[in-house]
């Protein structure tokens, strides 16, 4: 997203004029670039407010205005007073359209899981990210779309698609995933256990029972050799009253 403000060439005469500018609703700046020199200016509070909505959803290319120049630049830092909420300074950064930067971009999660649906938590765990890029390729904003994320499911940076953007992150990096919880872990692992012990208890029977026909048919056969010994002895002994 583009925004134009307005800006003034920012020129301190003597101590305690930065107090007054802030007193009076304007916010101290510089502006920079690569072997630029720097420029000191400032900005008006009500102009700059429409800036900070905007960056509340979406990354910003701002078309800083002086005079009759226009310099698109990224915010690089906010000073803020954290007693009165107030702004102290700003760093814009003049960007170049063949010389990439460094910038942060808001990630959207869009649609439902179903993994929330049966019972699962929406864990995300980054709501923006740092990429390197081109200017004209930097997204306002990234969508994750989150409709087929089952229960233990996760998306990571690598499968995000943003085209010719470096991320910052490794490929590995969770961006948000759905938490099982504990008592919903134990209430679907117990099925999966009983039928595991059940298997368990059916390869038992199953081996008790071959051990069983495995005695019995080596029983039935000692049986049958003791026997045949015992018939060919018999046939081997003379009749009585022979000589």
């Amino acid at each position: 997203m583009k925004i134009d403000l307005p800006a003034t060439t920012l020129k301190t005469e003597k101590r305690g004029d930065v107090k007054r500018l802030r007193r009076e609703g304007k916010i101290p700046a510089v502006l920079y670039g690569h072997k630029e020199k720097t420029k000191k200016i400032y900005v008006e509070q009500k102009d700059f407010k429409k800036v900070l909505d905007a960056m509340k959803d979406e990354t910003v290319i701002v078309n800083l205005k002086i005079g009759s120049k226009g310099f698109p630049c990224v915010i690089k830092s906010l000073q803020q007073n954290p007693l009165e909420e107030t702004l102290l300074h700003i760093d814009f950064q003049h960007i170049h359209k063949k010389e990439k930067i460094r910038a942060t971009v808001p990630i959207h999660a869009l649609g439902e899981a179903p993994g929330v649906k049966k019972g699962g938590i929406l864990d995300i765990h980054l709501h923006e990210v740092q990429v390197r890029c081109l200017p004209d390729a930097l997204p306002s904003h990234i969508d994750v779309d989150i409709s087929n994320l089952e229960l233990g499911e996760a998306i990571h940076i690598k499968d995000i698609q943003a085209p010719n953007v470096e991320f910052e992150l490794t490929a590995d990096t969770t961006v948000v995933s759905i938490l099982v919880p504990r008592a919903l872990e134990v209430e679907v692992k117990a099925p999966a256990e009983e039928e595991v012990v059940a298997a368990e208890e059916g390869e038992e029977e199953g081996e008790e029972e071959a051990k069983g026909e495995k005695e019995g048919k080596e029983k039935k056969e000692a049986t049958e050799e003791k026997k045949g010994v015992k018939e060919e002895k018999k046939g081997k002994e003379a009749p009585r009253g022979e000589k």
